[in-house]
């Protein structure tokens, strides 16, 4: 698909992982990850216990049958919804698939009757940010949230009043 090109909207469709194919998802996912996310190496934010653990709450995007996008997260009963990891592939960005998987996600969330949905990305990470707050999410930077000197935007994106 040419980079510009625009998508048929009504053929994205976005369905949740599930037990038969998650670990198969995973291999493809670190296999394509040059793909999905050019030279950094994200390995470590895609352990098995993603796969696992959150099948049911994870989300994969595909375009005429092929994958372009997916999103990781999990939706506990009890707490709130958190976003670890969403991509749209490289030649299918700037598309509005993350958009349709956070909404898909937080759809999801909301049925579920939880409060919120929350996300962190890295202060430099301007693209991410802009993302969030354009969906809602109110953002803070925390220091230290992911280890001494290694700060965080914290998001929340709250679904019903406490």
């Amino acid at each position: 698909m040419a980079v510009d090109e625009p998508i048929d909207i009504e053929q994205l469709s976005i369905s949740p992982l599930d037990e038969v194919d998650a670990r198969e998802m995973r291999e493809f996912l670190l296999g394509a990850q040059k793909n999905f996310w050019g030279d950094r190496d994200l390995s470590r934010d895609h352990d098995a216990y993603w796969f696992r653990q959150f099948v049911t709450s994870g989300l994969v995007a595909r375009y005429r049958s092929e994958i372009v996008g997916y999103l990781l997260g999990v939706i506990p009963h009890d707490g709130p919804a958190y976003i670890h990891l969403v991509a749209a592939r490289s030649d299918f960005r700037h598309q509005g698939i993350g958009r349709h998987l956070y909404q898909h996600f937080i759809d999801r969330a909301r049925e579920l009757g939880v409060a919120s949905v929350e996300a962190t990305t890295k202060p430099e990470s301007s693209g991410a940010i802009s993302f969030h707050s354009s969906l809602g999410f109110s953002g803070e930077l925390i220091e230290d949230y992911a280890g001494v000197g290694d700060p965080r935007v914290f998001f929340e994106l709250k679904l019903a009043e406490e």
